[in-house]
């Protein structure tokens, strides 16, 4: 009896301490689950990224990630680090398809750049930069029908459609029909440089001052581009007579500063010191640092500046000297960025007539 309840005794302990040490399948479970794996400790290790099936392993940049790395918002939206031809996506259109892989098409395809921009930014956006580009480095006003107006009262849009159309077609009358004075100025004078016809410029008829700029805008470009030897004194005439931007042009052409004289307008246009925008006669000239950078062809000059003149200098540089989209990305503003790519495609592109000048 005394032997049975022993026995008795040590399996009830047996039980206990069965049940106390050994832990439950259920508890095993939570206890697994609670095992967090950080993918990124295993970058640049391809090998032990993989042996989680919580990591991917990313080629490009040699780091691991989490699987769910890329997620999404409450409408089912990639957040704003998806991948850049699906946010393009809805402004891709059929007529793109059978377009040649030229450098040109390639940097419209890049239109508009979402870079930095908020889902919200980048639903706002409007394909008028990429059409245009388009449209005029493969010389097909077709892309501009696909620009879009709100209504019969959408005067931005029918200015950007209008735009796209004088461009593509070199057609001034389109120009005309604008009815916002800065896009006909842009109008009017990137058809001059688009056509590579200076005589663009004469049919400006609501600003003699904007009309003489156009003559001067033309003239510049050529200097800037290294082509005075392609300035004509017809160029020259049509600015008037006796006026200081007469007589820079003839010293554009010439490339001789003597004929300047104490022209300052003219002054900047030729190499001259730091101390010449500084402490010298350019001091008061809003672009004297911009024409250092130019005439020195040193970009780092441009980083001197701040603000708009900044983005001016650089979009010049890059305009007149480099044509580097890599170096547009340097453009703080956003709408300044997004013009300067689409410059740098269509002056690249074959259909840039300017080119003619070469």
């Amino acid at each position: 009896m005394k032997k049975g309840f022993i026995v008795l005794i040590l399996l009830i302990v047996s039980i206990l301490l069965i049940n106390g040490c050994v832990p439950k399948e259920k508890d095993i479970i939570e206890e697994e689950e609670e095992v967090e794996i950080f993918c990124p400790n295993y970058d640049e290790n391809q090998e032990e990224c993989l042996l989680h099936i919580e990591c991917k392993w990313n080629s490009e940049e040699n780091i691991c990630e989490p699987i769910d790395m890329v997620e999404e918002d409450e409408e089912g939206v990639e957040d704003d680090e998806g991948d850049e031809d699906d946010l393009l996506e809805p402004f891709v259109s059929e007529l793109e398809k059978d377009l040649p892989n030229t450098p040109s098409n390639e940097i419209c395809k890049k239109l508009p750049l979402t870079e930095g921009l908020s889902q919200e930014e980048i639903l706002t956006l409007t394909p008028g930069n990429r059409q245009e580009c388009l449209a005029v480095v493969n010389n097909n006003h077709e892309f501009c029908e696909l620009i879009q107006l709100d209504n019969g009262e959408d005067m931005l849009g029918k200015d950007d459609k209008n735009v796209c159309l004088a461009h593509a077609k070199k057609d001034v009358s389109y120009c005309k029909e604008m009815s916002n004075d800065g896009d006909k100025k842009h109008c009017y004078f990137g058809l001059s440089l688009i056509s590579g016809d200076i005589n663009v410029c004469d049919e400006i008829d609501y600003d003699e001052n904007e009309k003489e700029l156009c003559y001067w805008s033309f003239v510049n470009a050529l200097y800037w581009e290294g082509k005075s030897d392609k300035i004509t004194t017809e160029h020259c005439n049509k600015l008037p007579a006796g006026s200081q931007s007469r007589d820079s042009c003839l010293a554009q052409k010439e490339g001789d500063v003597s004929l300047c004289e104490n022209n300052v307008n003219c002054l900047t246009l030729f190499e001259q010191p730091m101390s010449f925008c500084t402490t010298g006669k350019g001091s008061k000239l809003k672009y004297c640092i911009r024409d250092r950078a130019m005439t020195d062809k040193d970009l780092s000059i441009c980083e001197t500046l701040t603000g708009e003149k900044r983005d001016d200098c650089i979009g010049d540089y890059v305009g007149h000297i480099s044509q580097d989209i890599s170096t547009c990305d340097k453009i703080t503003s956003y709408f300044a960025r997004n013009t300067c790519y689409k410059d740098v495609a269509i002056q690249t592109g074959t259909n840039f007539l300017f080119n003619l000048y070469n």
